[in-house]
């Protein structure tokens, strides 16, 4: 039976008809009616484990199309640079479903409430890496001559091309990975759902009680415990709201947080909101989480779930581990300092959201890669190795 992992209710202005999907290589999908030009979108995304199960009459379906994730974080955006919450649908580098449906508001309020809901559902259908694709080495530079050279480079000049090796291509279910993974909520509701069976209560009844408003076949999520507490209302995106409370009793807010126009105080919070979210999801088992530079080559960043071999300099410790037991995944050792007693190691790390950056290199909150994701990147490698490496 399929399950429902996560879900998040967004709101989005949608120009000229078209619901846009960052992240999936899908083109917009259109308004069910060419008269829905310009309007107010209500866009609840699922993730579930499986095709999930069909909906009510009330929504009309309006795609269901196949698309490859490169991160698996996808967002709703609309055509002038509108953009909605980041959401994490499954793993990197695997082919998904979508199921699209959507239903007019019957009766509207405010002028801002909004005009249409869309209901979008995604799971994973099989594990797509190829390496020949998704991580492929990037052109090696060239020494360019000090006399001018007339661009684009003649053939002559050029590096010549990589040239992959076979080697053999992991294949994964998407249940091994930590995004199609309960995590601590599925862990407390089940406890919950134990503890109300021996009264006689279902979890349903339970949150009525509590002054939720849910219908007894309405998935239960972690939104749904978080909409019983009480917020701010300093902004109208409950995400974002949350977060900013929260981060007030803390940690503490970004600095000059307060001179900000509210829009950019918005924008900011919806990044950290989504960015906390998605590190949580990435990681349900709480395994130890580091910080790791990376000093990109061009304008790349390093996504949400996707996996890579970074780079430290570390303090050589006696017994030959890390100083704090991390990056020990498909571990190397580069090269030792003599004088100082240290060496640039490397592992296998996976991203969980990005920390800062401090002038020379972006640096990631990240954990030690699982098998089945450092097997990914052992691949690459392989297959992109030099002939004289």
């Amino acid at each position: 039976m399929a399950r429902l992992l996560r879900s998040i209710d967004d709101e989005l202005y949608v120009e000229y008809g078209e619901l846009g999907l960052a992240g999936t290589d899908l083109p917009a999908i259109s308004s069910p009616d060419p008269e829905d030009y310009h309007y107010i979108a209500a866009v609840r995304m699922e993730a579930w484990d499986a095709e999930p199960p069909g909906v009510d009459d009330s929504w009309t379906q309006v795609d269901q199309p196949t698309f490859v994730a490169d991160s698996g974080v996808i967002h709703a955006a609309s055509m002038m640079d509108g953009r909605g919450h980041d959401f994490l649908i499954g793993p990197p580098y695997f082919e998904y479903g979508l199921t699209a449906h959507a239903r007019t508001v019957d009766a509207r309020g405010e002028d801002d409430d909004p005009d249409l809901r869309w209901l979008l559902r995604f799971w994973p259908i099989r594990d797509a890496f190829d390496p020949l694709i998704h991580m492929r080495a990037m052109e090696r530079f060239i020494r360019m001559p000090k006399e001018y050279v007339p661009l684009p480079l003649p053939p002559e000049m050029l590096p010549p091309p990589l040239e992959p090796r076979p080697a053999p291509v992991p294949v994964s279910t998407a249940q091994e990975w930590a995004a199609m993974q309960p995590g601590e909520f599925g862990d407390r509701l089940r406890r919950l759902e134990e503890r109300l069976a021996e009264m006689g209560v279902t979890v349903h009844d339970w949150l009525r009680e509590q002054g939720a408003d849910i219908s007894d076949d309405t998935p239960v999520t972690a939104d749904v415990f978080d909409d019983l507490k009480e917020r701010p209302g300093r902004f109208r995106d409950p995400y974002v709201d949350r977060y900013f409370d929260r981060a007030g009793k803390m940690f503490g807010l970004p600095h000059g947080f307060d001179s900000w126009e509210p829009h950019v105080q918005e924008e900011r919070l919806r990044e950290l909101a989504d960015d906390e979210r998605i590190a949580k999801d990435l990681n349900p088992h709480r395994a130890r989480e580091f910080s790791m530079p990376y000093q990109q080559r061009g304008a790349e960043r390093l996504d949400p779930g996707s996996t890579r071999r970074l780079w430290r300099w570390e303090d050589e410790i006696i017994d030959g581990l890390p100083f704090d037991e991390s990056l020990v995944v498909g571990r190397q050792i580069h090269a030792r300092d003599p004088r100082t007693r240290q060496i640039y190691a490397s592992g296998i790390v996976t991203i969980l959201r990005p920390e800062r950056y401090d002038g020379r290199a972006n640096w990631y909150v990240v954990r030690d890669a699982e098998p089945h994701e450092a097997a990914r990147v052992l691949c690459s490698e392989a297959t992109w190795l030099d002939a004289d490496t």
